[in-house]
């Protein structure tokens, strides 16, 4: 059975911006009932002698950052390999990502799309969509695993 958006997907937009020499960054995104994230980051008119240095998740444990650690990479031979990066107009990048990769155990379940360009000497201009997806709410056992003083009685969802 294939996956597909539920009418409960949560999209979130980077309009084109220029980044040469900057960041671009989505708000920090609750995962908490979502089971799944992705992103499309599309080049748009791009000097060619700059790079996009950083395309990755990050994860936080509070709408404001708390915490900040990276979820994928953005390294030689990372998630998002800086030896082979997007450079030229039309270029993307599709990153995803499942809620249990996150480091819930330390209550990081905050994440947000962060691109950087540390050059510029040109137009850098980027967009991207980020989509919350797999709406997950209620999941079993939010409480913990069941015991003999806390019985969990649910449907499976």
């Amino acid at each position: 059975m294939g996956r597909r958006l539920s009418e409960i997907a949560s999209i979130t937009i980077i309009e084109t911006a220029d980044i040469g020499g900057t960041t671009a960054t989505t708000a920090y995104l609750d995962m908490k009932n979502h089971d799944r994230c992705m992103a499309y980051v599309e080049l748009g008119t791009w000097d060619s002698s700059d790079d996009l240095d950083e395309c990755k998740f990050q994860q936080a444990t509070s709408s404001a950052g708390g915490d900040v650690k990276d979820l994928t990479t953005s390294a030689s031979g990372g998630n998002y390999d800086t030896d082979s990066p997007v450079d030229a107009d039309g270029d993307f990048v599709i990153l995803e990502v499942k809620a249990e990769d996150m480091d819930t155990d330390n209550n990081f379940h905050f994440l947000r799309l962060y691109l950087e360009e540390d050059d510029n000497t040109g137009p850098d201009n980027v967009t991207a969509v980020v989509i919350r997806y797999d709406y997950a709410y209620p999941k079993k056992e939010l409480q913990g695993a069941a015991s003999a003083s806390a019985v969990y009685v649910g449907t499976g969802t």
